[in-house]
């Protein structure tokens, strides 16, 4: 795991950031959200944002686990490799946290609507109900991204 953050926010700061590489197997997502909600709690952050954010983020590494790097290895025409890498990065403003995951497919995500049987296929529903908004693009130097805003005032969009 390499994990480059600014967790101490001097006093009267308007941006406070962080992000942190990681191979893209599962065990990733877990680490993940260790890191969102450390960074967060550092940030002195209030739990309703941390729980949130910590779910959001775990959905984003999953998405860019599953799909994303599976994805390009199938474009590369190769099985797993370890060189398959996800970046989450965390930006918190005054009225917003922005939470980003990047992977090195172009393949954009696609909301979906899972049936009820189904064991996959929510994760995109769930941000879209936490989030205030999300999107997605594809990196000029390859790979995508895909962003969640999420607002810092208690109350907002909760499911």
């Amino acid at each position: 795991m390499t994990a480059v953050a600014e967790c101490a926010v001097p006093p009267h700061t308007e941006v406070a950031s962080a992000s942190l590489e990681l191979q893209a197997v599962l065990p990733a997502a877990r680490q993940a959200r260790t890191f969102t909600r450390e960074c967060l709690h550092l940030w002195d952050e209030g739990e309703e944002l941390i729980e949130a954010a910590v779910l959001i983020v775990c959905e984003l590494a999953t998405n860019a686990i599953r799909h994303g790097a599976a994805l390009l290895l199938a474009e590369r025409g190769r099985g797993r490799e370890p060189d398959s890498m996800i970046t989450l990065t965390l930006a918190l403003q005054p009225d917003v946290l922005h939470i980003e995951m990047r992977d090195g497919s172009e393949v954009l995500p696609v909301q979906r609507a899972a049936g009820h049987g189904d064991d996959c296929g929510r994760g995109l529903m769930i941000i879209a109900a936490l989030a205030e908004s999300w999107t997605s693009g594809r990196d000029p130097g390859g790979g995508k991204w895909v962003r969640a805003r999420l607002p810092r005032t208690t109350g907002a969009h909760a499911v």
